[in-house]
């Protein structure tokens, strides 16, 4: 694998890249996404299939899921290394186009244990976009941006979730569920050959404000990341607080994308086919929340830099904790529509902190030839905790009562997570004036001119 794509390119020139170009890698990274969320709701959606053509228990299933999940998660630090010390599009276009081969292989499996192992080969493969995509847009965009641009690529993944659970929710039968399958690896094929002629691989740093516009590849060659390297992301505190703020932020989101609709069933009574639509206004704000949190975080940071996207991160958790008490205790004999609104309210406040806060400081704190390990080191605690969330959840539900449970997976952790939020406050300042000044050292270190413009 080439340590970099510039075949034709004068790497001793600095790059200059037009907002068409950033639009164009913004779009085909997207679309990777959009196909990744998707492919992740194609057991969900097929299992009760499954589960009848070839006599599955729930375990079966269960079993499925997990070792998907887990090694998704055991090989996101590969590809984040791989993605800070090679080329981010080839390895985007090795893990998300070429891997979508064994989506397709899934349709062709006969029996449960060839499901399962090829189920496993396929997840190795889903780890790989995030931490290149993490990395690239870091690269792509300044840091008074990021947020928007995160926010806007997380919608259009959010997006995915919705067309692609309607468009395989029609395929959900005997005869047509290997077809949906086909279509997922097809889909992930032709985007992995999309960002490959698509994204416009910048310079590793060239969007930090003391580099943008002047950093050559030449002279981002002499800060290439070494495996020794990665040891250096477990003494920035930022990380720490990030990692621990998502163990508990993560459960209300695992455990509502799992278990709201059932909630919405057995305690709100409301039939199963009107269920997914309530569950649709959760998904409808998440999306819309995700760019407006990223817009209120980028001004949060231009008003305030030091604490601005702490402060929108931790006032979006905190108002999630009376949302979702209200809606789980003080709903009965709502109508179909009130609580949808309801559902699509809360969902537009509560989904801030990550594209519009945690991400961007993280971007914020990291070297950029780190960025992919570092989002990927994070993403492999949180991923791990987010399997037991759901357990959790199981033996709440089993031992009290599902009202219960939720009220223990849900606004609980949250007031956890709003008081952990509260180490951005300490250590984010800290950590981010490090980052720029190793960024003006080395700008000092290559004689580049200083330019604080983004």
């Amino acid at each position: 694998m080439d340590e970099t794509n510039t075949d034709f390119v004068d790497q001793s020139k600095p790059k200059v890249k037009s907002e068409r170009k950033r639009t164009q890698t913004l779009m085909a990274l997207a679309a990777g996404y959009f196909v990744d969320q998707g492919e992740g709701q194609a057991m969900s959606i097929f299992s009760p299939v499954l589960k009848t053509l070839w006599s599955l228990t729930n375990m079966n299933l269960a079993w499925i899921t997990f070792a998907r999940s887990l090694l998704q998660s055991l090989s996101s630090p590969f590809w984040g290394y791989l993605s800070d010390r090679y080329s981010r599009r080839k390895v985007l276009l090795i893990g998300t186009g070429l891997w979508g081969i064994w989506t397709i292989v899934v349709g062709f499996t006969q029996t449960y244990h060839q499901l399962l192992i090829i189920r496993v080969i396929s997840g190795l493969g889903l780890g790989c976009l995030m931490p290149a995509t993490f990395s690239i847009m870091a690269d792509t965009f300044p840091p008074n941006v990021r947020g928007k641009m995160l926010g806007i690529l997380e919608a259009i993944g959010v997006l995915g979730i919705i067309i692609f659970t309607i468009g395989l929710g029609a395929m959900a039968t005997p005869e047509l569920w290997r077809i949906g399958f086909y279509i997922l690896g097809i889909a992930s094929v032709l985007s992995g050959i999309l960002i490959w002629f698509l994204v416009d691989e910048p310079v590793r740093g060239e969007a930090e404000p003391e580099m943008r516009g002047q950093l050559t590849q030449e002279d981002a060659e002499r800060y290439k990341a070494k495996i020794s390297d990665v040891k250096t992301l477990m003494k920035i505190p930022t990380i720490w607080v990030a990692i621990a703020q998502g163990l508990a932020g993560s459960m209300p989101w695992v455990v509502m994308g799992a278990f709201l609709i059932l909630w919405l069933v057995e305690v709100r009574h409301v039939d199963t086919t009107q269920a997914p639509l309530i569950f649709g206004g959760v998904v409808i704000g998440t999306a819309i929340s995700n760019v407006l949190g990223g817009i209120i975080g980028d001004y949060a940071e231009k008003v305030s830099p030091k604490f601005g996207r702490a402060f929108i991160g931790q006032l979006s958790v905190f108002l999630g904790i009376p949302f979702t008490y209200y809606l789980f205790t003080r709903t009965e004999n709502w109508s179909l529509i009130k609580l949808a609104v309801l559902c699509f309210i809360t969902a537009l406040l509560i989904s801030w902190p990550g594209k519009g806060s945690k991400e961007p400081m993280i971007q914020g704190v990291v070297i950029p030839e780190l960025r992919s390990s570092a989002f990927s080191f994070i993403t492999f605690i949180e991923s791990g905790f987010a399997a037991i969330a759901a357990l959790i959840f199981g033996i709440l539900a089993d031992k009290l009562d599902i009202q219960t449970a939720m009220l223990w997976t849900v606004p609980f952790p949250w007031l956890i997570c709003g008081v952990l939020f509260s180490g951005f406050y300490f250590t984010y300042p800290k950590d981010s004036k490090i980052l720029r000044d190793e960024m003006t050292r080395r700008a000092a270190e290559l004689g580049i001119k200083n330019n604080m413009e983004s």
